[in-house]
């Protein structure tokens, strides 16, 4: 009497190969929301001087713990207009860093000396400058640096 070969099913491997490709594109997608909760503040909030602004934001973010992050850029624009750079609205280099053709409403934050963990102390600019993103699957996944 002939047994059945023992060892992986197909079904069993096919499931396993989706389910690790649906994890990767899980993982891209972060990427994305993970840009989006650190760099884009679409309405910055009036009021607020710099300083007081990147206190408020950075802490909201959750950018203080564990540590007080170092710096910190935030994009004021529409998600839109930002996903533009990557979806031709921008100079890219190689296959994934794009620079943004037009200029964002930005504003950048520095721990102050003295900072420490539970009593983070930001200083904030604001100004208009161009950017340069990562893209991947033509949306930004990383801030590189105001151009």
């Amino acid at each position: 009497m002939a047994m059945a070969p023992k060892g992986p099913h197909p079904s069993l491997f096919l499931t396993l190969v989706l389910l690790a490709a649906c994890l990767a594109q899980l993982s891209k997608g972060a990427s994305y929301w993970q840009f989006l909760k650190e760099h884009v503040d679409s309405y910055k909030i009036q009021g607020f001087d710099g300083n007081t602004y990147c206190d408020y934001i950075m802490e909201r973010r959750g950018l203080t713990r564990p540590v007080c992050k170092a710096t910190n850029t935030f994009i004021h624009a529409f998600t839109s207009e930002i996903q533009a750079i990557c979806r031709g609205a921008g100079r890219c280099h190689g296959r994934n860093i794009c620079d943004s053709n037009s200029s964002f409403f930005i504003t950048t934050c520095w721990v102050a000396p003295g900072s420490r963990l539970g009593r983070c102390v930001y200083r904030g600019r604001s100004h208009t400058r161009r950017i340069r993103v990562a893209c991947n699957q033509r949306l930004p996944v990383r801030f590189v640096r105001i151009l």
